[in-house]
C-alpha cells in the first residue's frame, strides 16, 4: 500500500496490465538447487532463433525472389548493402550454430531424463521444433539462386519424390510445376519467411509453457532437501548466466561471420550439370544413400528416415518398455543410454566417412526417372541475350537489319553489315576489336560498358546479317529483281580501301608487288594502258570481276559508286595520285548526330598502346592479305588458283612456321606471295600481322578444348574467343622480341 502511494504509476500500469504477476511468472520463478550453466542452453537456443528472425528480416527487405532478381539481389546485399555481407554472414552460419545448439540441448536433456514423466510433451514439442529448424535450413537454401542452391534444392525435392503415394504430389506442390522456377522461388521464401517462422514461435510458446509448468528437471545427484536449502529465483543469477552465454554467443558467432564470409557460387544454371555437396548436419543422410541402389533406394530415402523420426518422437513412451523407473540417473538407464551412444556414434561416424569421400548430392533414380526430358543446353547467344544487346547498343545507328541506312545520310562511313564485301574484308577479330575499342569520334568503345564475352558474341552476330559467300538467297515467289544498290556515299579513296583493291593495285596503282604472283595485272599509272580502256570496260571489270583472283561486286555498287572507282583508276595516270593505307584523322561528326561521352573509366597507356597496335594490324591484313587468305586466314577462295596457299588455321602448318620465318617470308616474300619492306609495312606493324597470323590457329588451352558446340554460332563464338585470347597472348610475346627481321 505505501509503494503504491509512493509510486501511483506503478498501481495504475498493474491494475490494467497485471505486470506484476508476468514479473513474477518469468523472472521470480523459483529454481530448485539454484542457478546453473547447464540450464543455460535452452535460453541460449531462443537468442540464436531471435538472431535469425532480426538478421532475416533485414535480408528479406533487400531481397527479391524471382528467377531474375535473385541471385543479383543476393549479390548486392553481400557487395553493396552497409553491413550487408556480415548480416548475411551472421544469417548463414548461424542456421548451423542453431543446429549445433539444438542438437546439444537435445542430447542434455536425453541424458538427463528430461524426457520422463510428466514431461513427455515437453519432449515431443522440442522434436518438433528440431525438425521445423532442419525445414528452415533446407528451405533457406534455395534462395541465394546460385548452383548449389538449384541443384541442392532439386536433390532434396527428388528424395521427398520418392515418398509412396504423396511424394509426386509433395514436389510437385513445393516447386509448383514440373520444374524449379519462379514459383518455387516464391513458395520456398514464403515457408522460410512466414510458416515455418510462425510455427517454430508457436511451438517456442508451447515449448516454454511446459517447461515452466513442470520446472526446471533437477540434477540427478543430489536429495529433495538439497535442491530446497539451495533453491533461488531465475532473476539475477541465471538470468546472468543466460546472458553470458548469449553475449559470447553474439561475439563468436560475429567474428566467425567476419573472417568467413557466406558462399554465393555462379548464378543458377540448369543446363550446367553441378554436383551439390550438402551441409554437414545432411551429410550422414546422403551417405547413407548411397548404400541403398535402384529398388532399395525408398529405404534411405523414405523407411530408415521415417523410422528414426518415430522413434525419436516417440522415445518418452518407448523407453518405459525397459525402463518404468522414474529414475534419471544416466548409470541407471543402461539400455536408453547404450542406445544414445550407437546412435550418436553412427551419425558422427557417417558424418566424418561422408567428408573424406567427399559425398555429393544425387536425384534418386526414382525421382529421376519421373522428371520431365531436361530442357536444351542454352548457348551463349541465349545466355547473353545476344539479339538484346544488340537492339540496346547498336540498332540506333546500324539499324534492325544491319545496313544502316537510316543514318547514312549523316554518317557516311557507317557500315553495311548485309554487304558481302564488308563482311569478307574484315575478320571477326578485327570487327571485336572494333566494338570493343570502338572507331571515334562516332562509335564509342564498350570494352568498359559490356564483358569480353559479350562483345565478342556481337562480333558473331554482326556475320548473320549477310549471306554466306557461295550461298545465294532464294528467290521469293511473287517478289520482284532486287532493289538497286544504295549510294555508299563514301569519299571514292575509301572505296578503293574497303573494296579491297589497295591489296593487289598497291596504293599507287601499279600493281607492282603482287605482279609476279599476277602477270596480267594492269599498271593504272600508264597512259597507254588508260588509253585502250575506256570507262565502260572498266565498269563491266568491277562489276563483273576479272581473271581468277579480281571479285566480282555486281549489286553491291550503284552508279555513282562506279563512277568514283573509276575516277580513282583514271587518277592513277602519270602517278600523280598515291592512296594513303589509312586516314590519319578520323571522320568529324556531322552536327546532327549526338556523339556518346567517353567511358568515365579511360584506359591506361598499356590499354591504348595494345588497342593501336591491333588496329593497325586488322588494317594490314585486311589491306594486303585478307584477298587471297580470306577473312578466316583458311585461303578456300584461292585454293584453285594458288595450290599452296596455307591455311593459317592448320595447328601443324602453324608449328612449323616459327615466328623468324614467318617474319623473313612476308619481308622477302615467297613464290606467289609479293614481299612486303619496311617501307609498306613498318616492324610495329610487321609484329602485330605475325600476332594477327598466329592467331588463326589458337594452342590448346580451355577454349580449344571445349566440347563440340551444338550450333553454329557457339561453335564461332567459341573459335572467336580462342582467337582473341590466342591474338592477347601473341601480341605480349611478340612485344618481347627484336623487331629486326
Amino acid at each position: 500500500m505505501s509503494s503504491e502511494r509512493t509510486n501511483p504509476t506503478a498501481g495504475f500500469w498493474d491494475e490494467r496490465t497485471g505486470w506484476k504477476t508476468l514479473k513474477q511468472v518469468l523472472l521470480l520463478e523459483p529454481l530448485p538447487g539454484g542457478s546453473r550453466w547447464a540450464a543455460a542452453f535452452g535460453s541460449l537456443l531462443l537468442f540464436a532463433f531471435l538472431v535469425q528472425v532480426v538478421t532475416g528480416i533485414l535480408l528479406a527487405m533487400n531481397y527479391a525472389p524471382s528467377e531474375k532478381t535473385a541471385w543479383e539481389s543476393v549479390k548486392a546485399i553481400q557487395t553493396e548493402a552497409p553491413l550487408g555481407a556480415l548480416i548475411r554472414a551472421v544469417h548463414h552460419w548461424g542456421s548451423s550454430a542453431m543446429v549445433v545448439l539444438l542438437l546439444i540441448h537435445l542430447v542434455q536433456v536425453y541424458v538427463w531424463g528430461a524426457y520422463k514423466r510428466p514431461r513427455e510433451l515437453t519432449w515431443m514439442v522440442g522434436v518438433l521444433l528440431l525438425f521445423c529448424t532442419l525445414g528452415m535450413a533446407f528451405t533457406g537454401y534455395l534462395l541465394p539462386w546460385d548452383q548449389k542452391a538449384y541443384w541442392a534444392t532439386k536433390v532434396g525435392l527428388g528424395i521427398a519424390s520418392t515418398v509412396p503415394f504423396v511424394g509426386d504430389g509433395t514436389r510437385t506442390l513445393l516447386q509448383g510445376g514440373n520444374q524449379i522456377g519462379n514459383l518455387t522461388l516464391t513458395r520456398f521464401f514464403a515457408i522460410h519467411g512466414f510458416i515455418l517462422p510462425g510455427l517454430i514461435i508457436g511451438l517456442v510458446v508451447v515449448h516454454l509453457y511446459l517447461f515452466r509448468r513442470h520446472g526446471v528437471t533437477p540434477p540427478w545427484w543430489r536429495t529433495a532437501p538439497q535442491l530446497k536449502a539451495d533453491e533461488e529465483p531465475f532473476w539475477p543469477k541465471q538470468a546472468l548466466k543466460d546472458g553470458v552465454f548469449a553475449l559470447l554467443f553474439l561475439i563468436g558467432l560475429g567474428l566467425w561471420a567476419y573472417f568467413r564470409p557466406a558462399p554465393l557460387g555462379e548464378q543458377s544454371n540448369p543446363s550446367e550439370l553441378y554436383e551439390a555437396r550438402p551441409e554437414w548436419y545432411f551429410m550422414f543422410l546422403f551417405k547413407l544413400l548411397s548404400y541403398f541402389k535402384g529398388p532399395y533406394e525408398v529405404v534411405g530415402t523414405f523407411v530408415l528416415p521415417v523410422l528414426f523420426v518415430l522413434i525419436l518422437f516417440f522415445w518418452p513412451f518407448l523407453d518405459r518398455i525397459w525402463d518404468r523407473s522414474p529414475h534419471m540417473n544416466p548409470v541407471r538407464r543402461p539400455v536408453a543410454m547404450g542406445l544414445l551412444t550407437l546412435g550418436t556414434a553412427g551419425l558422427i561416424g557417417l558424418t566424418i566417412f561422408a567428408v573424406a569421400t567427399d559425398v555429393r548430392m544425387q536425384v534418386p533414380a526414382q525421382a529421376a526417372a519421373k522428371e520431365p526430358a531436361p530442357p536444351e543446353p542454352a548457348g551463349p547467344i541465349q545466355r547473353m541475350d545476344v539479339p538484346g544487346l544488340y537492339a540496346v547498343h547498336c540498332q540506333a545507328c546500324h539499324g534492325v537489319d544491319g545496313s544502316g541506312d537510316a543514318v547514312r545520310a549523316s554518317m557516311k562511313t557507317i557500315p553495311d553489315f548485309t554487304s558481302l564485301e564488308w563482311q569478307t574484308a574484315h575478320p571477326e577479330v578485327e570487327i571485336a576489336h572494333r566494338i570493343m575499342t570502338g572507331d571515334p569520334p562516332l562509335m564509342p568503345a564498350f570494352k568498359d560498358k559490356l564483358t569480353q564475352p559479350q562483345n565478342l558474341a556481337l562480333a558473331i552476330y554482326v556475320r548473320a546479317f549477310s549471306v554466306e559467300p557461295g550461298k545465294a538467297t532464294p528467290a521469293q515467289p511473287g517478289q520482284g529483281p532486287p532493289p538497286a544498290p544504295i549510294a555508299k556515299q563514301e569519299p571514292a579513296e575509301q572505296m578503293y580501301r574497303d573494296l579491297r583493291c589497295l591489296g593487289c593495285h598497291d596504293r599507287d596503282g601499279r600493281g607492282g608487288v603482287v605482279r609476279m604472283a599476277m602477270p596480267e595485272i594492269p599498271d593504272f599509272t600508264n597512259a597507254k594502258w588508260q588509253s585502250e580502256h575506256p570507262d565502260a570496260e572498266l565498269e563491266k571489270a568491277i562489276v563483273e570481276g576479272k581473271g581468277k583472283f579480281m571479285p566480282p561486286v555486281k549489286d553491291k555498287l550503284d552508279k555513282e559508286d562506279l563512277d568514283k572507282l573509276v575516277a580513282v583508276v583514271r587518277s592513277f595516270k602519270g602517278a600523280a595520285v598515291v592512296v594513303k593505307d589509312e586516314p590519319k584523322e578520323p571522320p568529324k561528326p556531322p552536327p546532327d548526330v549526338t556523339v556518346p561521352p567517353p567511358p568515365l573509366k579511360e584506359p591506361g597507356p598499356a590499354a591504348e598502346e595494345r588497342a593501336a597496335q591491333i588496329r593497325a594490324a586488322s588494317v594490314v591484313f585486311r589491306q594486303y592479305c585478307v584477298n587471297c587468305h580470306g577473312p578466316d586466314g583458311k585461303g578456300a577462295l584461292l585454293k584453285a588458283a594458288m595450290p599452296k596457299i596455307p591455311d593459317f588455321t592448320d595447328r601443324a602448318w602453324q608449328d612449323s612456321h616459327p615466328i623468324p620465318q614467318l617474319r623473313a617470308v612476308i619481308r622477302n616474300g615467297k613464290e606467289l606471295m609479293p614481299a612486303f619492306d619496311d617501307t609498306r609495312v613498318s616492324d610495329d606493324q610487321l609484329n602485330g600481322l605475325l600476332a594477327y597470323v598466329r592467331a588463326f590457329a589458337p594452342g590448346a588451352g580451355p577454349a580449344a578444348e571445349a566440347p563440340t558446340a551444338p550450333d553454329d554460332f557457339e561453335q564461332q563464338y567459341r573459335r572467336l574467343q580462342a582467337e582473341w585470347d590466342a591474338l592477347q597472348k601473341q601480341m605480349d610475346e611478340l612485344s618481347k622480341t627484336p623487331k629486326g627481321p
